[in-house]
């Protein structure tokens, strides 16, 4: 049923109201959770959906509305982008339907799914780049999607592209003010303190040489300070390695892993060996070599700052499905139960990295004895198809 002119007035300035609130976001998480609720209430639909798709044109995130966290945790996986959620990914046009089962394109639902009928779905673009979907499901007025639907929902889509690019754009600037300020950081602690801190250490040690053997205890005295001098610009160089973290560059994951551990070795002082393949690993793309990349750089970081290790080696192993890879160190371990705040939040990054990529992290520890990181991402699977 259309609508009457005033009844469209009003849905038109309730879009405007909500498109004023996407602009006052600069949260990119928060954002795409507001546009998601604000869809849901445009089109008042029973249950909504956002996939929002990386550089690559995969889909990454799907942020659901109206299902309750024991509908959405009896779902056995994710959308994986097939049926018409990877329809709607290749194309520029919006999609409307009575019945989702009815369309050929459906990949049907996976076990325990919440039952749909109607569906929209509305594509998100900047120009010629689709950043994401939104999935509108269930009128809840039990009537199908409207064109007047369609037409609100559009408008709206083109409100929450400006809005994520913008909320993009403020984070990469705010990420790029912070790499810059820890550089800086990281150069002063390195040019400035740790030499001064050297330099008084010299100046101990020359002074030592002066005194004589019934001055024993007092040089072990000076020996004991020189030995904290030395140690604290261990610490220093430790925090240096966490401040000033190396970016994946594009070089590949083995060359990339290569120089991280070169810099692991000259700011701990202690041994560090990569293993792996030595050609360039096929079928891995760079977001998921950027993945791996970053889970090392944190393991070696917790390594640096917490386990007092002597050794860790990294090992890259590559199979038909996956590229895995294991960061394994000598040091003093931790209790998963006792372990501090920053350790857990580190872990619990590497989980979200593999994860989102559809791979899966595994670490273990034993106090004493050190700790093992297992990380592993899917490679592309290469087809006839994929060829084409």
């Amino acid at each position: 049923m259309l609508l009457t002119r005033e009844q469209l007035q009003d849905r038109l300035i309730a879009l405007h109201q909500a498109s004023l609130e996407l602009v006052k976001d600069v949260s990119l998480e928060t954002l795409l959770e507001r546009i998601a609720n604000l869809a849901c209430q445009q089109a008042e639909a029973r249950y909504t959906a956002l996939g929002v798709l990386d550089d690559g044109g995969k889909l990454t995130q799907f942020i659901t509305v109206g299902m309750s966290e024991k509908q959405i945790k009896r779902i056995p996986h994710p959308p994986k982008g097939q049926g018409l959620i990877g329809a709607l990914m290749d194309t520029e046009a919006t999609i409307r339907l009575p019945d989702i089962s009815a369309d050929p394109r459906s990949a049907g639902f996976p076990p325990n799914h919440t039952p749909m009928h109607s569906f929209l779905g509305v594509p998100i673009r900047v120009g010629d780049r689709q950043l994401g979907q939104l999935y509108l499901t269930e009128k809840q007025n039990g009537d199908e999607f409207t064109q007047d639907d369609e037409m609100i929902i559009q408008m709206f889509a083109a409100y929450a592209a400006v809005a994520i690019e913008n909320a993009r754009l403020h984070n990469n600037a705010r990420r790029l003010a912070v790499m810059e300020e820890r550089e800086r950081i990281g150069m002063d602690l390195h040019d400035g303190i740790i030499q001064s801190i050297f330099a008084v250490g010299l100046s101990l040690d020359s002074a030592a040489h002066f005194l004589s053997d019934e001055n024993s205890e007092t040089r072990q005295r000076i020996q004991r300070a020189i030995d904290d001098l030395n140690q604290t610009i261990r610490d220093i160089r430790t925090y240096i390695l966490d401040l000033r973290p190396r970016q994946f560059d594009g070089l590949g994951l083995m060359a990339s892993l290569a120089r991280l551990v070169t810099e692991y070795r000259a700011n701990t002082l202690s041994d560090a060996t990569l293993t792996g393949p030595s050609d360039a690993i096929h079928g891995l793309s760079t977001d998921h070599a950027k993945i791996l990349f970053h889970i090392c750089q944190e393991a070696l970081a917790n390594v640096a700052r917490h386990a007092k290790a002597k050794t860790v080696t990294i090992s890259v192993l590559v199979t038909s499905a996956r590229v895995l890879m294991e960061v394994q160190d000598n040091g003093q371990g931790f209790d998963r139960e006792k372990m501090n705040m920053n350790i857990g939040h580190g872990l619990a990054n590497m989980q979200t990295r593999a994860k989102n990529a559809g791979g899966d992290v595994d670490i273990s520890s034993i106090p004493g004895e050190g700790t093992t990181v297992q990380a592993w991402v899917p490679r592309e699977i290469i087809t006839d198809k994929n060829k084409s």
